[in-house]
């Protein structure tokens, strides 16, 4: 019984399963040996450098907050570092490519898109450039790719030229769009706003107290009423001739109709007149020229209609009236001897 008992001899076993073949590279048990050592090696030295890492780690802020709590008022008073795109829109807004015009206009469109705080103008010029110098490498990767006006290089220096300037202008086109739609927000809210001026001087709150007060009413339905409203209060406190803020609200909003109303309620305010009454004609006016912009964009509903009928409809009802038509003709065509 014991004879049939094969036992295998321990060098035996240790070489069998020690032994590794991976292809055509043979591992005898010395080398695989070698292999799983130095992994385990590898493996426990990375542990031990991670526990010191995380070790000086948690040193360094301990260091760090100490130095924090002993410094405070020195570090208090260090200026946070400028971005980059701020740095790079400040190098080039110095040059003479954009004058002082220029700025100001640029400013004056932030202003109208209600981008407002510093470092804005910076950051717009920023993007100028940077659309600039990556529209002329992309047009240049698609006229390559279609090989289009390969014969011709003056003609792709003139198509680049121009990618450049698009992709300098990109960034103004998107900002007057902005600028656009406010405007549509404000002209839809200043009569709400002003019926609600009414409403808080009849209530006896003076000019700057009611003005205040719409701020803070219409914000929930219309953010850029309440904000400018909001702004122009503050301004009322801050300026010594209250005028003067009316007069900025004209000028920061770019609404037609609202520049002769602060001329009213200038006058009004100057000369002690009813300030309801005032506001009260105010708002009527501004209903009316507000149904008057939905009439006139109703007006222009069916000149804009014209072009997608013409495109989609008359096609689909000219072969859906057609088509039987000449089928009944080709049929009959067919049956003529």
């Amino acid at each position: 019984m014991f004879a049939a008992l094969d036992i295998t001899p321990p060098g035996g076993l240790i070489e069998t399963y020690l032994t590794l073949r991976v292809g055509e590279i043979y591992y005898g048990p010395l080398d695989t040996s070698i292999v799983v050592l130095s992994l385990a090696a590898a493996l426990v030295s990375a542990l031990n450098l991670w526990r010191i890492g995380a070790r000086e780690d948690r040193e360094k802020r301990l260091l760090r907050a100490v130095h924090r709590d002993l410094h405070y008022g020195k570090e208090a008073t260090q200026i946070p570092r400028t971005p980059w795109y701020q740095r790079l829109g400040a190098k080039i807004a110095v040059t003479k490519i954009i004058g002082t015009a220029k700025q100001e206009s640029l400013l004056s469109a932030l202003v109208a898109a209600g981008i407002k705080g510093h470092g804005h103008l910076a950051a717009l010029i920023t993007a100028k450039f940077c659309f600039g110098m990556a529209l002329v490498p992309l047009c240049w990767t698609l006229l390559e790719w279609r090989q289009s006006l390969a014969d011709a290089p003056t003609i792709r220096l003139i198509i680049l030229a121009g990618a450049g300037i698009l992709g300098w202008h990109c960034p103004e086109v998107v900002l007057s769009r902005l600028a656009t739609r406010r405007r549509i927000r404000l002209e839809n809210g200043m009569p709400d706003a002003f019926d609600l001026l009414v409403i808080c001087t009849q209530a006896g709150l003076s000019l700057d107290h009611a003005i205040e007060q719409v701020g803070q009413f219409l914000r929930p339905c219309n953010t850029e009423v309440a904000k400018e409203f909001a702004a122009t209060a503050t301004e009322m406190r801050v300026l010594p001739v209250r005028t003067q803020a009316l007069e900025n609200l004209a000028g920061r909003t770019g609404i037609a109709s609202l520049r002769s109303m602060v001329v009213t309620l200038n006058q009004s305010i100057k000369f002690g007149t009813s300030l309801a009454e005032s506001l009260k004609l105010l708002a009527a006016e501004m209903r009316i020229d507000r149904l008057a912009r939905f009439e006139e964009r109703a007006a222009r509903l069916p000149v804009l209609l014209t072009l997608p009928l013409m495109i989609f409809v008359l096609p689909s009802l000219m072969v859906v009236i057609g088509t039987p038509l000449v089928l009944r003709t080709l049929d009959a065509l067919g049956r003529v001897p």
